[in-house]
């Protein structure tokens, strides 16, 4: 009976020192995961300052070169325009959303 008790305990300790494991390695993956998706939003947003400001000093400068207050803004415009519906078809095609899934299955992996 001794060793039965010696026995549940030692399985008992066991399980709960690889519980522990795993619960800090899922915390340090986690943080990690969270840490990474801060950051890619930061420099996202950053991004899209940078994309902003630099398509109004574009489509100002257009305007001058065209001799136009509107026509370079409407340049500017066409051009998103342009961008997104080969992005739009792009995610209709089922590649987009491949591609992010596997980028997410390799964030995931590390």
């Amino acid at each position: 009976m001794i060793k039965i008790d010696k026995l549940i305990d030692s399985i008992t300790s066991f399980l709960k020192e690889r519980f522990d494991i795993m619960k800090v390695d899922l915390v340090d993956k986690i943080s990690s995961a969270v840490s990474r998706l801060i950051s890619f939003f930061v420099l996202f947003l950053i991004l899209l300052f940078v994309i902003g400001f630099a398509s109004i000093t574009f489509g100002n400068y257009l305007n001058e070169v065209l001799e136009s207050s509107y026509l370079g803004y409407s340049i500017i415009t066409l051009f998103y325009i342009i961008i997104f519906i080969g992005l739009y078809a792009f995610s209709k095609s089922g590649k987009f959303k491949n591609l992010i899934e596997s980028e997410f299955n390799k964030g995931i992996k590390r």
